[in-house]
């Protein structure tokens, strides 16, 4: 038996689990942005739009994806088509993509709702891909009236002032590092807007570490039939 052969096989395949440079996942999550008190609050300045902003952070980064789907828009719906910049593409009808990377730094993606909407809420799944240096790409959500003449954000308690939702990628993040807030203000902060809060939850996610273990379980397979080959021959 070629132990030789084995040993490197181990050997690589645990280098694979452990290289920095191969650090990645894809994190999924749940939004629910509560909307009932925005028409009774804000109806003056509607129409309304959910915005998507993702900006990419750094040249040194890997390129990252947001995909988001299964809307579902309580007492009301998308209207119109999408408004995009750069990678963007898709309707918050059915599924919206925005790829941050150095070809296309700046990412967003707004499409107006009916005013009676009471409740939205959409999965997120977003690619993580290392190295973790530099400034991080982000990822927001926000929800746009029109009090300035054209399509603007809320004024929120986000520390950026405008953001109902916010992610920092880093390919170590939890859910945990999926921040939400609660509106303030129309967006020229006339009138108090309040109680459109956003809500994370967590949805079942597979296991980047249970992916790279199967490709190197896989190699080891490999290795053995080849073993098992040269033993017979």
């Amino acid at each position: 038996m070629n132990t030789a052969l084995i040993r490197f096989a181990v050997v690589a395949a645990f280098a694979l689990l452990g290289s920095p440079a191969m650090r990645a996942q894809t994190l999924n999550f749940l939004v629910d942005i509560n909307t009932a008190t925005l028409a009774a609050q804000d109806g003056a300045n509607a129409p309304f739009y959910l915005d998507f902003d993702f900006n990419y952070g750094n040249s040194s980064l890997a390129g990252n994806t947001a995909t988001l789907y299964d809307f579902a828009l309580t007492g009301g719906g998308a209207v119109g088509s999408a408004v995009t910049n750069g990678s963007a593409t898709g309707s918050i009808g059915s599924t919206v993509t925005l790829t941050a990377s150095a070809a296309d730094p700046i990412n967003e993606l707004y499409q107006q709702f009916s005013a009676g909407t009471t409740d939205i809420q959409f999965r997120a799944s977003i690619t993580e891909r290392g190295p973790d240096i530099g400034v991080p790409s982000e990822f927001s959500v926000s929800i746009l009236d029109d009090s300035l003449g054209v399509p603007a954000q809320l004024f929120t308690t986000a520390p950026d002032t405008a953001s109902l939702v916010t992610l920092d990628l880093n390919s170590a993040n939890t859910i945990g590092n999926v921040d939400a807030y609660t509106s303030v203000s129309s967006a020229d902060g006339n009138i108090a807007v309040t109680g459109v809060a956003a809500s994370i939850r967590p949805v079942p996610e597979a296991s980047a570490t249970a992916a790279l273990l199967g490709g190197a379980l896989a190699s080891l397979a490999i290795c053995a039939r080849r073993l098992g080959l040269s033993a017979t021959a």
